[in-house]
């Protein structure tokens, strides 16, 4: 399958059977970052904190040109160096998950597993500085950890370097907006755009720069930027799905919210899409 193909597979929420959480919109937008840093040549490897599943995993493993690698850091069903807020989180949104799922899922897109290091996030010092290109935060969602995985992200990022952070504006988890707000003031986190789901930026006062990142939406069918908003010294767009997007996968969209409004411990993950 190729990175063409993924993007409908995860545009299809009807069709997408790999469990887990991530909108066609962020699809979309991984892709164009991607296609920026290229265009740019920027070089690194690609690193995501919290796989679940892989299906944003799936996505990432497409990126790595020759001589990057994709590197997934997760617990999975591994019980050693978590902290109490761990436990808690796993045990209400992940209960059993274990790696081989990743794996399994993993491979029936690709043909070999990405560099996997099954362990907190603390531990990602040993990942070489600046040997990154594009960092993918959707782990531990408290403050602490948030702000952990950020300042990792802020370590390992190269020239060109991008950081997307998941979660930015879930009001249930609100200690990831506190560390990611908290990074923005401090004055060097420069906004590239956001979605409803994530938030995309960059250390680098010379590296990707929001008109880039908009430039390479006009240029997806699927996707239209709103007016840029004034945060502070900078700018960023929001990014959605266009109408006709939306109508195209309105039915299936009905059928996921359906599923996910369902409820019940035994009802199946829900497969997020929208805007």
């Amino acid at each position: 399958m190729s990175l063409t193909e993924y993007l409908e597979f995860i545009g299809d929420p009807a069709g997408d059977d790999v469990e887990g959480w991530l909108y066609p919109t962020d699809a979309q937008m991984l892709a164009v970052v991607n296609e920026v840093q290229v265009r740019r040549g920027c070089r690194g490897d690609i690193l995501e904190i919290g796989a679940y599943k892989g299906k944003s995993a799936i996505l990432l493993g497409f990126f790595p040109a020759a001589g990057e690698t994709l590197v997934v850091c997760d617990v999975f069903d591994s019980e050693s160096g978590l902290t109490a807020d761990n436990h808690t989180e796993n045990e209400a949104f992940y209960p059993g998950l274990q790696r081989a799922d990743f794996e399994k899922n993993y491979l029936r897109f690709h043909d070999r597993l990405p560099t996997v290091h099954a362990r907190p996030s603390a531990e990602l010092d040993i990942l070489a500085d600046r040997s990154c290109r594009l960092v993918h935060i959707d782990g531990a969602h408290s403050y602490e950890a948030t702000r952990a995985d950020l300042e990792t992200a802020r370590r390992v990022l190269g020239p060109g370097g991008v950081v997307v952070v998941d979660d930015w504006s879930s009001a249930h988890i609100p200690g990831v907006a506190a560390a990611f707000w908290e990074q923005y003031l401090g004055g060097a986190l420069i906004p590239l755009a956001f979605t409803k789901g994530k938030f995309y930026a960059t250390w680098d006062p010379a590296g990707l720069t929001g008109q880039e990142v908009a430039d390479g939406v006009a240029g997806r069918p699927e996707l239209e930027t709103k007016p840029p908003i004034r945060l502070g010294p900078h700018e960023a767009r929001g990014v959605t799905m266009t109408p006709s997007a939306w109508q195209r996968y309105s039915a299936a969209l009905r059928a996921a919210y359906a599923k996910l409004y369902a409820g019940g411990g035994s009802a199946p993950a829900p497969q997020m899409a929208g805007f």
